[in-house]
């Protein structure tokens, strides 16, 4: 058998100081806006342990993988499970209803070890300011960290069966180059994969896997080298935590500096008689502690600063200092009574442990999701928010008949204004087309007129193209067809995402602009509808908190739209100076003033998300439009 794996302090102190530097990252503090570094160490220090670990283990024949998962699941599950819990009744005392059933869908992911994939199909960006929203967004390196672990012991298996040591080295050498390669790629091309998934970070990880392959080939070290070595692993670390931030490019060569840093403190403290001078400063109770607590305060301190950022509230001196405290009690408690006793005192077989921890978990995590998705985070708490009400006042819940279901001619479920014998024309485009569904209904019931609608994003007029192919993203058969449809009819109206198009060299631009001139030719009516100014995600979350009166000193004259001026290539104004026969019904006209742009009729905000209308918001424009600027459909009349 092996030698047991001695306790290292100063490895506990390493952990403090990752924790510290993310909990102050995540205060908000200018001078440490590359704190979420702090991330990075955790992953070497997690590469290191568990890699010298399992190799001990499998050089003394001693390995089984369901000690190993065994270990991991009493480590990770109780806390992590006693915190989503506690976090679910504030969540559900005073998030939003869209808010709260996301909630629901990141703990379901946090428990399957799948949020980092949530967060990145979703589009989430990790430094977006909406994110302070969520409080279980800094679950997503759980999730990485635990696909680590699923896939490594395997793979450390297959080494230790097939290649000798030396093999063995130059593999984990090979692995973690590739992995920074890899990373550096992800990192400049595809950065949203690159900061949640796991093969962006593979290489963090495997610094600490190969430190523990390669540890008892390191030679013994001076007392002056390792101290050396520690202050240069010291400053590796602190140094990108001060002069990186949210636009620095990450992982990549960014994560490798304060890695190796980690690494090199790491080897620092490998000989207790030469231990390095920062190793020994690791090594002082005080941020040992803190290393204990440091998984708990991980998961306690971004709930805590998301409620109070929820609430509309700052982090100034007094509130973050009442976080930081409250932090430090809620890990001291669940360490103490959760982290410790099923760590240590409840070591039930692999089986039991299923049955007594995993399944009990999955099931009562799995039974918020169903309830908090079941009933659409439970619109009625904010009665004064029923715009909200997706089931009645979403338009792809309300229209789904009519979008993303790629039918055309369905008049009797999609139609708008008066229904007649004859439709007076259609409506067509994307996402915006649906949600200007209610607006158009509007109109065409004022001036007698009816039409079909058919909507489904990706398809602004025919259907989205390559920029650089200009081969067709979508199906193209959908879109051409319900072109040809629309073409029977004298007008048809266009409703997409015009800020979309910004390049006039694009294929989708010019497929556009091709499509309109054909059916100008054809002499059809083309109408169409520029959209509202975008609302920044954060502020429409203001916006709900100013209306349900919340007690945050928020201003409505701070929630206004600015009214930026649209660039003068902006393709609507293209169109209308190159086609001055098309009809424009710009929504901003009724919506926008000196001071900027409103976001609400009658007290009701007309927005369901950034950039799309609630119906009740597009159906109460329409009559504020009609009223200021008359009907814009009456000359088809």
């Amino acid at each position: 058998m092996s030698k047991p794996i001695s306790y290292r302090p100063d490895i506990d102190g390493l952990r403090a100081i990752s924790v510290i530097v993310v909990i102050l990252f995540h205060a908000d503090l200018l001078w440490i806006q590359g704190g979420f570094i702090g991330v990075d160490v955790f992953f070497v220090i997690s590469g290191y342990l568990i890699t010298r670990s399992i190799d001990k283990e499998m050089l003394g024949n001693a390995f089984s993988f369901k000690s190993f998962y065994l270990r991991r699941i009493r480590r990770i599950i109780p806390v992590l499970v006693f915190v989503m819990l506690v976090v679910t009744i504030p969540a559900c005392l005073f998030l939003f209803a869209n808010d709260l059933e996301a909630y629901g869908r990141t703990a379901l992911h946090t428990i399957l070890s799948t949020n980092n994939f949530h967060l990145w199909i979703n589009g989430g960006n990790y430094f977006a300011q909406n994110t302070e929203l969520m409080p279980l967004l800094h679950t997503w390196s759980l999730s990485v960290e635990e696909q680590f672990y699923f896939i490594w012991p395997p793979i450390l298996l297959l080494l230790h069966r097939f290649l000798k040591l030396k093999n063995r080295l130059y593999f984990i050498v090979l692995f973690t180059v590739l992995g920074l390669a890899l990373s550096v790629f992800l990192a400049s091309n595809f950065p949203k994969v690159a900061y949640f998934l796991l093969p962006a970070r593979l290489f963090e990880l495997s610094l600490g896997a190969g430190l523990a392959l390669f540890w008892d080939k390191i030679p013994k070290l001076s007392k002056i080298k390792n101290n050396w070595i520690s202050i240069t692993g010291l400053l590796l670390i602190l140094l990108p935590v001060l002069l990186l931030n949210g636009m620095s490019t990450f992982p990549g060569f960014n994560a490798f500096y304060p890695c190796l840093g980690a690494v090199l403190l790491i080897l620092s403290g490998k000989n207790t008689k030469t231990i390095g001078i920062v190793n020994k400063v690791l090594a002082f109770k005080p941020l040992v502690f803190i290393g204990l607590l440091s998984y708990s305060m991980y998961l306690w301190h971004w709930p805590i600063f998301s409620f109070i950022k929820y609430f509309g509230l700052e982090l100034t001196l007094d509130k973050l200092l009442f976080a930081l405290t409250l932090t430090v009690l809620l890990s001291y408690f669940s360490w103490r009574w959760i982290e410790k006793p099923f760590r240590y005192r409840f070591k039930y077989s692999f089986s039991k442990t299923l049955l007594v921890i995993l399944l009990p978990s999955l099931l009562l995590i799995g039974a918020v999701y169903g309830v908090l998705d079941g009933k659409d985070g439970f619109p009625q708490r904010h009665p004064t928010l029923i715009e909200f009400d997706k089931k009645n006042n979403y338009p792809n819940k309300l229209r789904r008949n009519c979008y993303d279901v790629f039918k055309v001619g369905n008049c009797d479920q999609c139609s708008l204004g008066v229904k007649k014998d004859t439709l007076d024309g259609m409506l067509i485009g994307d996402s915006f087309a649906n949600h200007s569904a209610a607006f158009i209904d509007v109109l065409a019931k004022d001036s007698g007129l009816y039409f079909h609608d058919s909507a489904a994003g990706g398809y602004p007029l025919l259907y989205d193209v390559d920029d650089q192919t200009g081969a067709p993203t979508r199906d193209t058969a959908y879109g051409e067809k319900r072109l040809a449809y629309a073409k029977k009819f004298k007008t048809i109206i266009v409703a997409t995402n015009w800020e979309r198009f910004i390049d006039k060299e694009s294929k989708n631009y010019k497929l556009v602009m091709a499509t309109i001139k054909e059916l100008l030719d054809l002499g059809k009516n083309v109408i169409i509808i520029d959209p509202l100014r975008t609302v920044s995600e954060m502020n429409l979350h203001k916006m709900k908190l100013l209306k349900t009166n919340n007690g945050a000193s928020i201003v409505k004259q701070d929630l206004l739209i600015p009214f930026n001026k649209r660039a003068d290539d902006y393709i609507v104004y293209q169109i209308s100076r190159q086609y001055p026969e098309v009809t424009i019904i710009n929504l901003n006209d009724v919506m926008c003033y000196n001071k900027g742009c409103n976001y609400e009729i009658d007290n009701s905000i007309v927005y369901r998300n950034g950039n799309h209308l609630n119906t009740s918001g597009a159906t109460l424009l329409a009559r504020k439009y009609i009223l200021e600027k008359g009907n814009p459909l009456l000359f088809l009349k």
